[in-house]
């Protein structure tokens, strides 16, 4: 794991300053996606930062408040409530941005940033709420909601040789193509969402 923004501050490095901010960590990271956890504090503002310009995948595992992004040289907007399990897919954008959360309630989320071939991405974002089960499916990317029974395999995937990621609650798991179905150790059953991973590598 690595602590972007407070190695930043600690460095006095400008290149790790200007990605990311407040409490985001790299958790994983290989040749397809990068998967990074960010956690808000309430009403906790950022120093200005930059996201690369890479589709991305966010799943939000807590509920979380408004966030103001502040946008050099632009009003301001505002991101509206989430709910955990909420799913948002957005297209490759560049953002430099001062993030301050509003309505004091802490929250976190996962970033997961695609790094594979770039093909039919979406005009507007893709978002799912938590109760919609409804899949997205692209030349690029499937994203799909699984349940898992108790004490059981979770339903394999209908594309095994595709790579995947799969969260479960605040928690995720990279699965490498042809990998098997993971297993609910559980007595309770489970829901995922499964990221499925279409296009190779970018070159």
């Amino acid at each position: 794991m690595r602590k972007i923004w407070p190695l930043a501050v600690a460095l006095g490095a400008a290149a790790f300053a200007q990605e990311y901010a407040t409490d985001a960590t790299i958790e994983f990271e290989n040749p397809w996606v990068r998967i990074v956890r960010v956690h808000y504090l309430p009403h906790e503002k950022t120093a200005e930062h930059e996201h690369p310009p890479a589709p991305t995948v966010y799943v939000y595992v807590t509920d979380g408040g408004r966030l103001k992004l502040t946008h050099t040289g632009e009003e301001p907007v505002i991101r509206p409530p989430v709910k955990a399990g909420g799913i948002r897919f957005q297209k490759a954008v560049y953002e430099r941005h001062v993030a301050e959360e509003l309505d004091g309630i802490e929250s976190e989320y996962l970033r997961i940033e695609l790094k594979t071939e770039r093909v039919d991405l979406p005009e507007q974002d893709v978002r799912r709420a938590p109760a919609d089960n409804t899949p997205y499916e692209s030349r690029m990317i499937r994203i799909l909601r699984v349940h898992c029974a108790a004490q059981s395999l979770c339903p394999a995937s209908a594309h095994p040789e595709a790579p995947a990621v799969v969260v479960t609650g605040a928690k995720f798991k990279w699965l490498a193509p042809g990998s098997a179905p993971v297993q609910n150790d559980s007595d309770a059953a489970i829901d995922q969402v499964r990221i499925e991973l279409k296009t190779p590598p970018a070159p």
